[in-house]
């Protein structure tokens, strides 16, 4: 089923409102909305490929994975000087770049695209939201809900009750995002292979969760309508 708002639904809307955009193809390791190429003035939806968010002040630990469908940089339209966050890609990336101001514009043009601001801003929430519920978790809960969260933004529901993490996302992001030191990850993640929640499989994660496959079932169905 298609969600009404979402970023495919954008799209459309631009072409009708007739604002320009540019498609980037972007490797692995480039850094975007800080640059002089990739400016702060302008907002990136991934359409292909991983990114991570960090903040400046720490860029090695990543706070949050974004992936298709996500908006980079949107809080550029709260017309801030103040630049908080680097993207990186750890993947070959497909992104649509767009101008801030032309994506106000164009959200502001008519009283019913209200609806896109408030999905986008719902989806950039559920990130936050993700990250401060596993904040305050001691080191084997912690691992336990972030490769959940995980599996929820980003999983690819394999068969009934199972969910793999796509390989694009590289180890190390993975365990910078569980937030926890590299001995407590792998002790972590050994306890829940154990008890048959999670398992490594030729560098790959996979997580058994009837609740989590059945969510993933229904978010790729949105996600692969474009």
């Amino acid at each position: 089923m298609t969600t009404m708002f979402d970023y495919t639904e954008f799209i459309q809307l631009a072409h009708k409102g007739r604002i320009t955009y540019e498609k980037l193809t972007l490797p692995k390791g480039v850094v975007i909305a800080n640059t002089p190429e990739f400016p702060s003035d302008c907002v990136y939806l991934i359409i292909e490929g991983f990114v991570t968010c960090s903040f400046l002040h720490n860029p090695s630990r990543v706070y949050t994975i974004c992936g298709k469908g996500n908006f980079l940089n949107y809080y550029a339209l709260l017309e801030t000087d103040k630049h908080t966050f680097k993207f990186q890609m750890v993947s070959t990336c497909v992104i649509y770049k767009f101008v801030a101001k032309d994506v106000e514009y164009l959200l502001s043009m008519f009283p019913e695209n209200y609806g896109f601001q408030f999905f986008i801003m719902k989806d950039l929430a559920k990130h936050a939201y993700y990250k401060s519920i596993a904040v305050d978790k001691a080191g084997p809960e912690k691992v336990r809900l972030t490769m959940q969260y995980l599996g929820q933004l980003h999983g690819i529901p394999a068969e009934p009750g199972v969910v793999v993490i796509p390989k694009a996302i590289p180890q190390h992001a993975i365990l910078s995002y569980c937030g926890v030191s590299k001995g407590t990850f792998y002790k972590q993640t050994a306890i829940l292979q154990q008890k048959g929640l999670l398992r490594k499989k030729e560098n790959q994660w996979i997580l058994y969760d009837q609740a989590l496959y059945d969510y993933c079932c229904e978010r790729t169905e949105r996600l692969t309508s474009f």
